[in-house]
C-alpha cells in the first residue's frame, strides 16, 4: 500500500492504544479508544456491534456519535426484524469477512458499490439512508464461529473514507483484537464443555439466568448448576461471569 502515516500520526495511534488499555473496563470497546479513533479518522459515528447472524440474535450494540454514547447488551442491543437480517446478509461489505475468510482488511462501501448501486440495496435504502450516512467502513474482529464482531465507521454526505483511513484501521487491528480479548476472555481457564461455553457467552452478552434458560431450552436450575461448575473450575472464569452484572 502506497499510503503512509506521519510520525505524529503514529504517536497518536499508540496513544489511542494505551488510553484504551487504561480506560475503565466495560462490556464493549473502551470509550477512550473510540474517542481517539474518531479523531484519527474523522467520522460522524462509530459502532461496535456483536451478533449471531445465523440465529438473528443481537448480542451487543455499542454506539459513539459526538458526545452521545450507548451500550446495549443482549436482546436490547439491536433490531429483531427479519427484513433487517435478510438485508444485512445481502449487503456485501457486511458479509465480506464471512464470505472470504479475510479478517485483516477493512472494507468500504465504495469497494463494492457505486453510489447509484448503493442506493438500490435494501440495507442502505431501508436502514442506513434514514440515519443520514452515505459512507461506511468496517473492520472485522475475530469471533467464535457464527458470531460477527466488527468496528464500523460512518460518514454522511461529503468525502469517502480514504486509503489512509484504511491504513489506520489496519495498524490498529491487532491492538483492538488484543484489547477486546483481554477484556472479554478469561485467561488460563481450563477447557469448558460446549454447554458451559454457551452459558458463559450468554452471560457475557448480558443475559440473566432466566433468559439463558429460555435461550438454551433448559431449566433455570440447570443454568445455575453450569455456573457453579464454571466458578468451581477457575477464578478467571468467575471474573468473566461477573463482568457487567
Amino acid at each position: 500500500m502506497s499510503e503512509s502515516l506521519t510520525e505524529a500520526e503514529l504517536r497518536l495511534l499508540m496513544t489511542a492504544v494505551e488510553e484504551g488499555r487504561r480506560d475503565e473496563p466495560i462490556a464493549g470497546m473502551p470509550w477512550a479508544l473510540l474517542d481517539r479513533l474518531a479523531s484519527l479518522i474523522p467520522c460522524e459515528a462509530i459502532s461496535c456491534p456483536e451478533f449471531d447472524l445465523q440465529r438473528e440474535l443481537p448480542m451487543r450494540d455499542q454506539w459513539l456519535e459526538g458526545d452521545d454514547r450507548t451500550l446495549e447488551l443482549g436482546a436490547e442491543g439491536g433490531v429483531a426484524l427479519p427484513d433487517y437480517w435478510e438485508s444485512l446478509r445481502r449487503f456485501e461489505p457486511c458479509t465480506y469477512p464471512e464470505r472470504t475468510g479475510d479478517l485483516l482488511t477493512p472494507v468500504r462501501w465504495s469497494d463494492f458499490y457505486t453510489w447509484p448501486q448503493l442506493r438500490e440495496t435494501a440495507h442502505y435504502a431501508d436502514y442506513r439512508r434514514t440515519e443520514g450516512f452515505r459512507y461506511g467502513m468496517h473492520l472485522p474482529i475475530p469471533a467464535p464461529p457464527g458470531i460477527v464482531r466488527k468496528i464500523s465507521l460512518w460518514r454522511g454526505p461529503g468525502r469517502d473514507f480514504t486509503e489512509r483511513d484504511r491504513l489506520v484501521l489496519q495498524l490498529l487491528r491487532p491492538h483492538l483484537w488484543e484489547i477486546h480479548d483481554a477484556r472479554h476472555r478469561p485467561t488460563g481457564a481450563p477447557k469448558l464443555t460446549d454447554r458451559e461455553q454457551q452459558v458463559l457467552r450468554l452471560v457475557d452478552a448480558g443475559l440473566g439466568n432466566t433468559e439463558i434458560a429460555h435461550e438454551l431450552y433448559i431449566s433455570v436450575a440447570t443454568v445455575r448448576k453450569h455456573l457453579e461448575h464454571i466458578f468451581d473450575r477457575t477464578r478467571g472464569a468467575a471474573a468473566a461471569l461477573m463482568r457487567g452484572r
